[in-house]
């Protein structure tokens, strides 16, 4: 009798103790972790630069061979698409530059190879006027292929040369600047240069307007 009262002193001595020992491991914090996610969708934009009026204005009769009235337009493209954007240039009428009644324009620049830009600028042959443009990317690898050169030619190369590579607008969609990666919050700027001349073309006094359209898509 002595010993089973020994032994239940014992255990109920031992069984607090054990709980002290074991309890704080039993209540110690855990730890577990989670991943919040939010979803950023792709956005692009572009500015609205000013309607451009070349300079300088274009005899009717003699023409204005060998000093070609010239302007530009920049389109700043922002967009924090990760694989970038493509830029598409077109005109909404052929030949893109005319007057209001379409009755006199110029004609669409002829590059030396048809489909391929011509490096360094030609005028109008005699009796004849053009109309052409030329794109500078911000960021030169930018620059689709045909508007890249290799400081001679256009359509090979990497470097893209204000002033260079110049060619004729179509009615259709020309892809003229394709970018890989986003861009900053400041931007691309994508220049596009114009020219108009005339070799003794006679041209019908007034204005000619060429309706330019310019896309910039998320690739």
């Amino acid at each position: 009798m002595k010993r089973i009262i020994s032994l239940t002193v014992i255990i109920n001595l031992i069984f607090p103790l054990l709980f002290a020992i074991l309890e704080p491991q039993v209540t110690r914090a855990v730890t577990d972790a989670i991943t919040v996610t939010a979803e950023v969708t792709e956005e692009i934009s572009i500015s609205s630069p000013a309607d451009v009026l070349l300079a300088s204005s274009i005899p009717g009769m003699t023409g204005n061979p060998g000093s070609p009235a010239s302007g530009s337009a920049t389109w700043t493209v922002i967009t924090n698409n990760a694989t970038g954007f493509n830029f598409k240039i077109k005109a909404s009428t052929d030949p893109a530059m005319q007057n209001s009644d379409g009755e006199y324009f110029f004609f669409d620049y002829t590059p030396a190879a048809a489909g391929s830009p011509d490096y360094d600028y030609a005028g109008p042959a005699a009796g004849s006027a053009e109309f052409s443009y030329s794109v500078t990317a911000a960021t030169a690898a930018d620059a689709d292929t045909p508007f890249r050169n290799n400081g001679a030619s256009c359509g090979t190369g990497a470097n893209n040369t204000d002033n260079q590579c110049w060619w004729n607008l179509t009615t259709a969609d020309v892809t003229v600047i394709n970018r890989s990666t986003n861009t900053t919050d400041a931007g691309e700027g994508e220049k596009v240069n114009f020219r108009a001349e005339s070799n003794g073309q006679l041209l019908k006094e007034g204005y000619y307007d060429a309706y330019i359209t310019v896309t910039a898509l998320v690739n």
